[in-house]
C-alpha cells in the first residue's frame, strides 16, 4: 500500500466511525479501525524500507536587524538601467540576483551615494560576490559558502558628502557576459543616509557616472524586489530536542505557512511587495539538544534542485561551514514535496527523500545553524533532526 492509501484508509474509517450510532457499535468500529490501521501500517513498513514518522518541531520566530534591499526584478535583464534603488541609514543587507540576457557584455554594480552633509565610511561587515557564471547553481552555492565564512575582514568605503562610490571596486571592471548570472550578498553599516543603487551599464561605461542618467527598469511578473524591515530571522526551538524521546522531527523553511514570507515596499514606485522565498534573509536556528544519543541533522529541498551551504555552531568552540549537498553541486530533483502536510501534523520520511547530511553531533545545550535561501535554488526546504544511529 502507498502512503497516500494509508492516509485515505484512516480518513474513511474515521468517517464510518463518526456516522455509526450506539456505544456498542462505536466500540466495535473503533476496534476494527485499530486493527486495520495496524495492518496497513505493517504493510507500509514492509513495503518501504527505512520509513520514519516525522513530527513538526515547534519553534518561535523573531525578526530583527536592519533592512534588506532585494534586487531580483527584472531577473533577466534585457537593457541597461537601474534595477533597484533605496536610501538606507544604519544596518542593511544588499542581495542582488540578475542574469544578462542582452547580446553583449555589461557591468552589474552597486553604487553608494552619500546624501548626508558629513563625510562617512560605509562599513562592509560581511560579504560574498563570486565571479559571474552561466552555471547558476554554482554561483548560488558559492555565494552562500563565501557569506557563511566567519570571521570576515571588515572593509571601509569612504564617501564624502554628496559623493558616489562602488560597493566593491571589482564592479567597475568585471564584465557580466550574455547568459551569465551576477549574484552578491553584502551586510553594510553607515551613520549617514546613503542611497544604494543596483545598476546594469554598458561594458565601456563607468557605473558611478551611468547611474546619474539611467532610468529605472520596469519589474517583471514576479516583482521580486523591494526593501524589507528585519533582515534576520531567529527560529528558536520551544523545547530541547532529545533523540530518544522525540524521534525524527522537521522544521520547514520558506514555505509561507510555518515560515511566512516577508512583506515590504518597492521604493522605486511605492508598491507593496512579497519576498517569495525570503531570499537574502539570514536565519539563525537555535536548537538545543539533550540526552545521551547523538543527533543527526539533515536538509532536504521540496521545491526542486537546490545548492547551498549552512554554518554550524556546535557548543561554544566548534563552528564550520557545511555544503548542502557535499560532494556534488546540487540535489533535490526527485524529492516528493507533496508528502509533507501543511497542517502542523506528522509527515512520513521515506527513501524517496534526497537528504544532505549536515552532521552527526553529540547533544549540545548550545547548538545553532545559520542558513539563508540560496539564489538559483528552489524552496521550501526541511531541516530534519533524527536519532544519530537511525
Amino acid at each position: 500500500m502507498h502512503i497516500r492509501g494509508l492516509i485515505v484508509l484512516t480518513l474513511v474509517l474515521g468517517l464510518e466511525l463518526a456516522l455509526t450510532g450506539g456505544a456498542a457499535a462505536r466500540h466495535m468500529h473503533l476496534q476494527q479501525l485499530r486493527e486495520q490501521q495496524q495492518q496497513a501500517q505493517a504493510r507500509v513498513a514492509k513495503g518501504l524500507a527505512g520509513v520514519q514518522l516525522m513530527s513538526p518541531w515547534p519553534v518561535t520566530a523573531h525578526d530583527s536587524g536592519g533592512v534588506l534591499l532585494l534586487s531580483d526584478s527584472p531577473e533577466y535583464v534585457g537593457e541597461y538601467g537601474i534595477l533597484y534603488s533605496d536610501v538606507i541609514r544604519g544596518e542593511a543587507r544588499i542581495f542582488y540576483y540578475h542574469v544578462n540576457v542582452t547580446d553583449r557584455p555589461g557591468k552589474l554594480a552597486v553604487v553608494l551615494e552619500n546624501l548626508g552633509t558629513r563625510r562617512t565610511q560605509v562599513s562592509v561587515e560581511r560579504s560574498a560576490m563570486p565571479e559571474p557564471s552561466a552555471n547558476y547553481f554554482h554561483v548560488g552555492k558559492e555565494t552562500q559558502i563565501g557569506y557563511m565564512r566567519i570571521p570576515q575582514p571588515v572593509g571601509k568605503i569612504p564617501l564624502e558628502a554628496g559623493s558616489r562610490n562602488l560597493l566593491n571596486p571589482l564592479m567597475g571592471v568585471e564584465l557580466l557576459e550574455p547568459k551569465e548570472l551576477a549574484l552578491g550578498m553584502y551586510d553594510i553599516f553607515t551613520t549617514e543616509p546613503v542611497r544604494v543603487t543596483v545598476v546594469f551599464c554598458p561594458a565601456p561605461g563607468n557605473p558611478v557616472d551611468f547611474v546619474q542618467r539611467a532610468r529605472i527598469l520596469p519589474k517583471d511578473e514576479v516583482a521580486l524586489r523591494g526593501t524589507f524591515k528585519g533582515m534576520n530571522r531567529t527560529l528558536r526551538a520551544r523545547h530541547s530536542y532529545e533523540p530518544e524521546r522525540d524521534g525524527t522531527v522537521y522544521i520547514p523553511i520558506g514555505d509561507d505557512y510555518y515560515d511566512t514570507y516577508k512583506q515590504g515596499i518597492d521604493a522605486t514606485d511605492g508598491s507593496r511587495v512579497i519576498n517569495y522565498g525570503n531570499y537574502g534573509v539570514l536565519y539563525r536556528l537555535e536548537l538545543p539538544t539533550i540526552g545521551s544519543q547523538p543527533v543527526k541533522v539533515m536538509l532536504t529541498p521540496l521545491g526542486g534542485p537546490y545548492a547551498g551551504a549552512v554554518r554550524v555552531e556546535a557548543g561554544r568552540r566548534e563552528s564550520r561551514v557545511v555544503h548542502t549537498p557535499a560532494g556534488r553541486l546540487y540535489f533535490g530533483t526527485d524529492t516528493p514535496g507533496d508528502l509533507v502536510p501543511r497542517t502542523g501534523k506528522n509527515a512520513i520520511l521515506t527513501k524517496d527523500f534526497e537528504l544532505a547530511l549536515i552532521g552527526r553531533f553529540k547533544p549540545y545545550r548550545y547548538f545553532a545553524l545559520e542558513y539563508s535561501p540560496p539564489g538559483a535554488s528552489n524552496l521550501p526546504v526541511l531541516l530534519i533532526m533524527a536519532p544519530g544511529d537511525s
